[in-house]
């Protein structure tokens, strides 16, 4: 296939790499939401133990960021970035026909814009997951956590109002 002088790539494949890093962001986000939780609610580790409670996998990504937002504790800017994640991962995976038809298989010019979308979309999670992945790996690290417990537990408290800031 030719898209504007060079070879489009599979439409599928692109939706099938955004769903997988969507999936992959989201999985990710649970326990270290979970984790945020037993960290600054003594009451919510000692009901779960500091494990992660039975359908906590099941939450909707949005649920959680409308969790964190009510508890002041989301930077403005990753709030929006993951509110746009989460309206374009829906429109890519529940609206897509609904919103851009179905083309043809070699309709190019009728597949660009899914994946397009399909490409923010997997962009979109790497980077939330560089940002908030990569916080947890610098100082969830379990020497550095041991040896500055005071920052580790103010820094996990703070998680999502300093990543990717």
């Amino acid at each position: 296939m030719l898209h504007f002088g060079v070879v489009m790539q599979n439409p599928y494949a692109a939706i099938g790499r955004a769903v997988m890093m969507a999936q992959t962001f989201e999985t990710a986000m649970v326990p270290i939401f979970e984790a945020f939780k037993a960290l600054t609610d003594p009451d919510y580790f000692a009901k779960t133990g500091g494990y992660i409670p039975e359908g906590a996998f099941k939450a909707p990504l949005k649920n959680i960021l409308k969790d964190l937002a009510k508890r002041g504790s989301i930077a403005p800017e990753l709030e929006a970035q993951i509110d746009a994640f989460i309206e374009d991962r829906h429109r890519l995976i529940h609206r897509c026909i609904q919103t851009y038809g179905w083309p043809d298989e070699n309709d190019e010019a009728g597949f660009a814009p899914i994946v397009e979308l399909a490409g923010k979309v997997e962009e979109a999670a790497r980077s939330l997951i560089r940002a908030i992945v990569g916080y947890v790996v610098m100082y969830a690290a379990p020497e550095w956590a041991a040896a500055n417990p005071d920052e580790y537990k103010a820094r996990m408290a703070n998680i999502f109002q300093r990543a990717g800031v």
